[in-house]
């Protein structure tokens, strides 16, 4: 019954739409002009659809985690053998020659025998001559020489080694320090000439120990020097031994004794001759306990009566020393004080200055009665080490050179011409002698080696007007470079400055000499070397010395060459075979 409304409903409605239509219809006029825009047009095109998809699927994913299992199994590989090849030591030669020639006029020979390596004994020759037989401008002949011939042998026990050598040196310089202009008639060298001869042999015997072994340590040794008329023959033996008195900590206990003996023949050509027998006894104990180092002792020398003093005399010196490894093996400090009597002796003022003259003077000794020294010492690696240390000493009778002024004597002593202060003669003062003292050394990758010392000396005499002859700053400054372990290049310098000498004015009223104090200039000498490594046995090398053109002066009107050079050649042979030991 519901549907058949609900359809008669529809029908009535649909006609009287239908009619309506029909019958009432009309019309509109617009009088504006209108034109009909959308502004955003432009936008809604570039616009993206948005597509909204109502149908969603879903996609189901089923996975598994499976856990896998490792079996782990060691199997050690088996190590194989080392190869063992020859020993890396270094290839030992029995001979060695340097010989080369220069200017001015400077033959060099350096001639050296030894054995190879041997654990029983080991023996060498040596034999050296370097000489230059040039001149310096407008100056006397200014030759010199010097030849040695060394011989040496070493016998090695189970707990004993005993060594024997003996040297000989053959010295002649002449004393150049002449103006030509001086002498209305030619000087020659001989007539300037001075020559030495030293001989010096020496048989030693000692404990073989380790530093460490702690056994009772001995030495003993017989030495004997002879220059010019002058005999030295002396003995000295050092006796001690290691006690452990806790776990760390050892005692040193020993002594040292020596005699020495004088004895000169200078026939009247030097004068005041003392021969003197001297004694000396000096105990001391040493305390090394971890980073701390302790010695005392002290020392007595007695000097025995010669032929000239009647008297024996007693000196008596004390021997302290501590030592503190701030950093071990790498910072340590030191002080102490201590004294000795040292030989004025002919050969050690050669050794110093070889332009003596005839007239020489001799106390006898220099009396160090006290030193007071310190310093520490800096080793940063393997590379580069530093040091640095300073003393104070009073000294009695310590030598100065002065320039002589009583005359050129013959070998009886007469004057047999003028004086021109060309040679030199000693005095003795008392003095209190400072000296500061600072060294470096570095090495890179053994290819640079660099050495630096530098010292200055500080003198205060009692009664001399100034330390004659004494350089107040000694520099010293050596580098090595090797290139390609081909080529080497060598420079040294050397500088002294704050050397005093005298200055003589005869003086007619008093008829004596007036003395004045000047200083020479500093001397700057500059050295040059060049290696060519042919092979690790033979080498050429070439040295310029004073490459800088300087004419310096050591010693009063005593100038040095401008410039020399030296080229030559070195070699070894007879070495031993490859890997032998």
């Amino acid at each position: 019954m519901s549907k058949k409304r609900v359809l008669v409903g529809s029908l009535l409605l649909m006609m009287a739409t239908a009619a309506q239509s029909q019958d009432s219809s009309y019309t509109v006029i617009v009088t504006s002009t209108f034109s009909p825009t959308i502004s955003d047009a432009q936008q809604k095109i570039n616009e993206k659809a948005n597509i909204v998809d109502t149908n969603t699927v879903k996609q189901e994913v089923s996975y598994n985690i499976s856990s896998p299992v490792y079996i782990s199994q060691f199997t050690p590989e088996p190590i194989a053998a080392p190869k063992v090849g020859r020993d890396q030591i270094a290839r030992l030669y029995r001979n060695f020659i340097k010989f080369g020639f220069g200017y001015p006029w400077t033959p060099y020979l350096d001639f050296e025998v030894n054995n190879l390596r041997s654990t029983r004994y080991a023996f060498g020759v040596r034999a050296f001559h370097h000489s230059t037989w040039g001149r310096v401008k407008d100056y006397a002949p200014a030759q010199h020489s010097d030849t040695r011939i060394g011989v040496f042998g070493q016998k090695f026990f189970n707990d004993y080694t005993l060594y024997a050598g003996a040297d000989y040196n053959y010295l002649m310089v002449t004393c150049y320090g002449i103006p030509d202009s001086t002498f209305p008639f030619k000087v020659t060298a001989k007539d300037i000439r001075n020559q030495f001869h030293h001989v010096r042999t020496q048989v030693n015997f000692s404990r073989n120990a380790p530093k460490d072994a702690h056994v009772f340590n001995q030495f003993y040794g017989i030495d004997y020097n002879y220059c010019s008329g002058e005999h030295q023959l002396g003995f000295k033996t050092d006796l001690n031994q290691d006690i452990k008195v806790a776990k760390i900590t050892y005692l040193n206990l020993g002594g040292e004794i020596g005699v020495n003996y004088y004895h000169n023949e200078w026939l009247g050509r030097i004068i005041y001759l003392p021969n003197d027998v001297t004694l000396n006894f000096k105990p001391y104990a040493s305390l090394n306990y971890k980073e701390y180092f302790l010695k005392a002792g002290f020392n007595i020398v007695m000097l025995f009566p010669n032929i000239i003093r009647d008297d024996t005399r007693v000196y008596f010196y004390p021997d302290i020393q501590a030592r503190l490894h701030i950093v071990p093996n790498i910072f340590t400090i030191y002080a102490g004080i201590d004294g000795g009597l040292r030989r004025n002796s002919y050969l050690s003022f050669v050794q110093e200055n070889p332009y003596l003259s005839n007239n020489l003077f001799f106390t006898g000794f220099m009396n160090e009665k006290l030193r007071m020294f310190g310093g520490m010492k800096i080793g940063l690696s393997r590379s580069l080490s530093i040091g640095a240390k300073a003393s104070y000493s009073f000294c009695e009778d310590m030598p100065f050179f002065i320039n002589d002024a009583l005359g050129i004597r013959d070998s009886n002593g007469f004057i047999i011409s003028l004086q021109l202060g060309h040679t030199f003669s000693v005095v003795y003062n008392n003095t209190k002698w400072l000296n500061l003292h600072f060294d470096l050394s570095y090495t890179y990758k053994q290819q640079l080696y660099l050495t630096l010392n530098l010292d200055y000396n500080g003198y205060e005499t009692e009664d001399l007007y100034k330390p004659w002859y004494k350089p107040a700053f000694v520099g010293n400054l050596d580098m090595r470079y090797i290139l390609l372990n081909k080529f080497v290049f060598n420079l040294a310098t050397f500088v002294h400055t704050g050397i005093f000498y005298p200055e003589f004015e005869w003086n007619t009223n008093t008829y004596e000499w007036n003395t004045r104090a000047k200083t020479l200039r500093p001397a700057f000498d500059f050295n040059f070397g060049f290696e060519y490594l042919w092979s690790k046995r033979l080498a050429f090398f070439a040295n310029v010395n004073n490459f800088t053109y300087q004419r310096n002066y050591y010693y009063y009107d005593y100038p040095s060459q401008r410039i020399n050079f030296l080229l030559g050649v070195k070699y070894n042979f007879g070495g031993e075979s490859v890997g032998k030991k």
